[in-house]
């Protein structure tokens, strides 16, 4: 007799999924196992089993059924693990100015930037801050992203952070996906002094512990954001808390924010365009995560090839949306598998890791996302092609047919 699964998926052209060790650098970050032909049994959220589609058929029999009759692929859903989701209002107007030559200070100067976005959020109630966020997720969820770290950010000062980090658990609580909420300290306070902003925040990191707000913590550490020696300062006591680092460096200025990372064993960081090959191999040793962004660096007519350089440097490699109003406003996931192969120069099977297992190692998930696994949660991506080659070719276009977050299908198109 069959045994009884919630759902089963079966007559798979390709199961495709990372395999361990986790997570994939130098040479492994290729490795990727096929599955041709294969099927897959959920059960109560999670991966039951995974194998060829003769033996998953012969086992079990599922309360629903999808049959992909040879024709359509599956992956692990997308996770993505630098966002900026929360924030009210746009800047399409300094984009524009951006592509006319003004740099990033300058427009912070002019009064856009972050503190434009830190203007606009706080101008909304938060009944509409939900809405409109919710509304990106589930536009994420058409691209196929399925977990998603959000950061704070656009507070700017220590109670309105907390606000952010309230609405973000809420989003959190509500969604079946997986929320994974992050204080991110964007720019220091404009109408305090540094003394009084580090004893406020020094007193509210244990609160933030304590009400399970985040155990996540980020610094921009930019010139015209916070310095090397605030920064110290704050990861230290961060540390002490136990929180998970993880940091913006290297992005406009080599200011030797890389220093701390490695200091304080960071989990990842993030953008690492100006980091050196030799602090990026230190980086890889320590297994720390670095996250980058194609559609930034598309934006921001980078040079190409970052991807490459970095793995090649020994550092297992994240790509990202890190979707934002001001840089990257962006969730189309399979076109930054297309812009990570055409434009940084991976190989799709180096994208693959990069966008789902490396992803989650970054955010400490890897044991239960990033992969389709026995015992991980089902978090799938069935895309409407019968090869997984074929992702990064229809460049820009969404072949995403269901997406399932933990064992409930959502049909796409």
């Amino acid at each position: 007799m069959k045994e009884s699964v919630d759902l089963l998926i079966y007559n798979i052209k390709e199961i495709v999924t990372p395999i361990a060790p986790y997570p994939k650098k130098e040479k492994l970050i290729k490795d990727i196992s096929i599955i041709s032909n294969g099927a897959i049994a959920i059960k109560d959220g999670k991966i039951y089993d995974i194998s060829s589609n003769e033996k998953i058929r012969d086992l079990y029999k599922g309360e629903f059924e999808i049959d992909l009759r040879n024709e359509n692929i599956v992956l692990p859903g997308f996770v993505d693990p630098h966002t900026h989701l929360l924030f009210g209002g746009s800047r399409e107007d300094e984009f524009l100015l951006r592509l006319e030559g003004a740099d990033y200070l300058e427009i912070q100067k002019r009064g856009g930037g972050i503190i434009k976005t830190k203007n606009d959020t706080f101008s909304f109630p938060e009944k509409i801050l939900i809405e409109e966020t919710k509304k990106r997720l589930n536009s994420g969820i058409s691209y196929g992203i399925t977990t998603f770290e959000i950061k704070s950010g656009y507070g700017l000062n220590i109670d309105k952070e907390i606000i952010l980090l309230e609405i973000i658990n809420k989003l959190r609580e509500e969604s079946k996906m997986k929320i994974i909420p992050t204080l991110l300290l964007h720019l220091l306070p404009e109408d305090e002094e540094i003394d009084v902003f580090l004893n406020d925040l020094s007193d509210i990191l244990p609160y933030i512990i304590e009400k399970n707000l985040s155990h996540n913590i980020d610094i921009f550490i930019e010139k015209g954001a916070f310095d090397i020696e605030t920064s110290d300062k704050i990861l230290n006591k961060a540390k002490n808390l136990n929180f998970k680092i993880s940091l913006h460096i290297d992005q406009f200025n080599d200011i030797n924010g890389v220093d701390l990372a490695i200091k304080y064993n960071a989990n990842s960081v993030s953008h690492i365009d100006l980091t050196k090959e030799e602090k990026l191999y230190i980086l890889g040793k320590k297994n720390i995560v670095g996250i980058i962004f194609p559609i930034e660096r598309l934006i921001f007519s980078k040079e190409p090839k970052r991807g490459r350089e970095i793995i090649d440097s020994g550092v297992p490699l994240s790509i990202s949306t890190d979707f934002n109003p001001g840089t990257s406003p962006s969730l189309n996931f399979p076109l930054i598998i297309s812009l990570s192969v055409i434009r940084e120069s991976l190989t799709i099977e180096e994208a693959i890791n990069a966008s789902t297992i490396n992803s989650a190692y970054a955010l400490n998930l890897s044991d239960e996302i990033g992969s389709i696994e026995k015992g991980k949660r089902a978090d799938l991506i069935i895309f409407e092609l019968d090869s997984y080659k074929k992702i990064p070719y229809f460049v820009g276009m969404n072949f995403i047919k269901y997406v399932i977050i933990n064992g409930e299908v959502m049909k796409i198109v």
